[in-house]
């Protein structure tokens, strides 16, 4: 860093603090010379404010230079226009520690003390600048007027501890706004019309305050209030700083003077300034509060707006179907996607229950899962279901629904997301098909038929429903691979399975069991119409001859076992007793068809 800029710095900062204490020594012999209204201290003290305003942004490295300023400007001050030279030194002791202590506990314990942006940040910076460090400060100047001038101790009190937190409160936060940089960044961004408010609102507060306190007759002290609040929410915490200075100036002048509506009170002066003091207190109290809740408004005003914006965004371009409905079930919203993907008019939903839409099967699944939701609001609910498209088609649609709550944690309704997953469940149903179909012949595999057989022992327990199965096992078919070929061998099986899938019932189960052993389920067939079923597919297939690879005739037989699906028999006897039927067929000479016992 060179010299020049070094020197430049240095300079700088120092006109800064003559300027500080120039303008500390003219607050304090203006409030010294004029509101020493029974010959203690002041009881109107604006100086602090400046000193305290500048502290809480100085580093502090940097407090030195301007605390001995406004000693020296203080002392000065009291010198000349107060209690002289015995009462200067202790008194700026006082004043300077006030505006230090204050700057300290506003630097520790309000976040952002230069700016007011919340209501616990005035709050906190009203309890310290405006009860504790006057009050406890307080009885130090106390003790010293009244060691000087013989006045009672406890009246001096209360009226440094009025007057310096009127000061403070009144001017401090225009100045740690100035200070903080917000009028600054104020300036930089405004506008032609933001410069007509900022100098119009501030001016007409003014002009109210010129007329209310330039007239005693009437006792006009709210009117105002009315333009301050105003300024207050157009132009936010800088018209509330500006406005109090508006309103502060002519209200102090007049009542020095002993004009405006305080001059109707009966009392000294220095009852008169006591409740100025109080009048302007009130003033602030309503007005920066307001001011911060205001801004805080705005801001979550401009949040949700954002937060509005991305989510309208996110729900346009979305390629999901977005939905909300009430407690009842019925659409409150329904994303845009809905028409590119289901081809209904968003609006056209609005108001209506979603069952139009899904296939009657589903609707109870659908609805149980809604209560569901509404039941557990920290839980995600899906269900998969059918629906209609707006052309008539159907399609498979997964929801994940969740609750939303109200203030009070109670359910209000439903958020659902809905994808459809139409080739998901086609891919699905491909991949179930191959894992139950046996590659060779097409027909069911031994999984599909166990899968099956369960559900026909079931359905006879439960519907007292008859039914047969039939075990066959083509004959001497090792000997068919061994002189005509694996492939050819192969053809046998597959034309035995076209012959069973021709000739039994579509509601049949016929599955491929393994190797050449094939077997079906009859549903509701009782053994006399198995038989003749399964008899005319094993004569069938004897008198049916198949061609080789290698263009040979090939002629094969097939053993048939039957067994009747009894109550109360399990798939595995069931199974065991059809097997032993059918060992009995190919014990007895093979190519014919032997009922269970």
């Amino acid at each position: 860093m060179s010299a020049t800029y070094l020197s430049r710095d240095f300079r700088r900062r120092l006109v800064h603090v003559a300027f500080l204490g120039i303008s500390y020594f003219v607050a304090a012999s203006l409030t010294v010379a004029y509101t020493r209204f029974e010959g203690g201290v002041a009881f109107i003290w604006g100086a602090t404010a400046i000193l305290l305003s500048d502290l809480v942004v100085r580093p502090r490295g940097e407090w030195p230079l301007p605390l001995a300023i406004c000693f020296v400007a203080g002392s000065a001050a009291t010198t000349w226009f107060g209690l002289g030279i015995a009462a200067s030194l202790p008194f700026a002791v006082v004043n300077v520690a006030e505006a230090a202590l204050g700057a300290l506990l506003l630097r520790r314990y309000v976040a952002n003390c230069c700016h007011l942006e919340s209501i616990p940040e005035i709050t906190a910076f009203f309890a310290i600048v405006g009860l504790a460090v006057p009050s406890v400060l307080g009885g130090a100047a106390g003790l010293t007027a009244h060691l000087i001038t013989g006045g009672p101790f406890l009246s001096n009190w209360l009226h440094y501890s009025a007057g310096h937190a009127l000061g403070a409160i009144t001017f401090t936060p225009l100045l740690m706004l100035a200070r903080g940089g917000d009028v600054s960044g104020w300036m930089r961004k405004a506008e032609a019309s933001d410069w007509a408010e900022v100098i119009v609102l501030p001016l007409l507060v003014g002009i109210v305050a010129f007329l209310v306190f330039s007239q005693t007759r009437f006792p006009l002290l709210f009117l105002p209030f009315l333009p301050m609040m105003v300024a207050v929410f157009r132009l936010g915490r800088l018209g509330a700083a500006a406005s109090i200075i508006f309103l502060t100036v002519p209200a102090i002048v007049a009542t020095l003077n002993g004009t405006g509506p305080i001059g109707l009170i009966d009392g000294q002066n220095g009852d008169k300034a006591q409740f100025l003091q109080f009048y302007l207190a009130t003033a602030v109290l309503t007005i920066l509060p307001a001011a911060a809740e205001l801004r805080r408004r705005k801001q979550l005003f401009a949040s949700l707006q954002e937060a509005s914006a991305l989510s309208r965004l996110i729900l346009d371009r979305t390629g999901d179907i977005i939905m909300r409905l009430d407690v009842d079930g019925v659409i409150r919203y329904v994303s845009p996607s809905l028409l590119a993907i289901a081809g209904y008019r968003p609006e056209d939903m609005l108001g209506q229950l979603p069952h139009a839409m899904i296939h009657e099967d589903d609707v109870p699944e659908v609805v149980r899962v809604h209560r569901m939701a509404l039941a557990a609001p920290n839980d995600t609910f899906i269900v998969e279901y059918r629906a209609r498209r707006g052309d008539g088609s159907l399609g498979w649609f997964e929801t994940h629904t969740r609750a939303t709550i109200d203030q009070q944690g109670t359910p209000s309704g439903v958020v659902s997301i809905l994808r459809e997953i139409t080739r998901r469940k086609e891919r699905e149903g491909a991949l179930t098909r191959e894992s139950l179909t046996d590659p060779l012949t097409s027909l069911a595999n031994r999984r599909a038929f166990d899968l099956a057989l369960d559900e026909q022992i079931a359905r006879s327990r439960t519907e007292q429903r008859p039914g047969c199965i039939a075990m066959f096992d083509l004959d001497h078919f090792k000997s068919i691979n061994d002189r005509f070929g694996h492939v050819s061998g192969d053809v046998v099986l597959r034309a035995f399975s076209d012959l069973l899938r021709s000739t039994l019932r579509t509601s049949d189960v016929v599955a491929r069991y393994g190797g050449e052993e094939f077997v079906a389920i009859l549903d509701g067939a009782s053994l006399e119409q198995a038989e003749l079923v399964c008899e005319r597919v094993r004569a069938s297939f004897a008198e049916a001859p198949c061609t080789a690879d290698d263009g040979r005739t090939m002629r094969a037989t097939v053993s048939v076992g039957i067994a009747a699906v009894m109550p109360g028999t399990t798939a595995d006897q069931l199974l065991g007793v059809a097997d032993r039927a059918l060992y009995n067929a190919k014990a007895n000479g093979r190519n014919r068809l032997v009922l269970a016992a």
